[in-house]
Formats: C-alpha cells, sequence, structure tokens
C-alpha cells in the first residue's frame, strides 16, 4: 500500500504480473477492515478500494 516507498498510501500503481507485491493490495473494489489498513482507511473512507479491473 505504499509505506515506506516514495509513494504515498492508497496511490494506484500498475503492475504487469497478476499477483501484486507482498504489502500491496489489487484495486479490485475489495473491502478492508480499518484495523488491519489504518493509514489506508484515511484515504478511503469507505473501506472499499477502487476497482480498477476494467
Amino acid at each position: 500500500m505504499g509505506e515506506g516507498s516514495a509513494l504515498p498510501v492508497g496511490v494506484p500503481v500498475p503492475w504487469p504480473t497478476a499477483t501484486p507485491p507482498a504489502g500491496w493490495l489489487q484495486c479490485n473494489g475489495a473491502t478492508f477492515t480499518k484495523e488491519q489498513y489504518p493509514v489506508l482507511a484515511r484515504v478511503y473512507p469507505t473501506l472499499r478500494l477502487p476497482d480498477l479491473r476494467g
């Protein structure tokens, strides 16, 4: 999710394989919990990732 990188948390990043790197989530419309990803919850307060599958 961008923590520890030069990118802000929550910024979508294209990835060339079906599996994202460790610590990153796919933008597939899935929900997540505020407890598990508190920083991401500030970016996506609906607790749902954007769906960028096309």
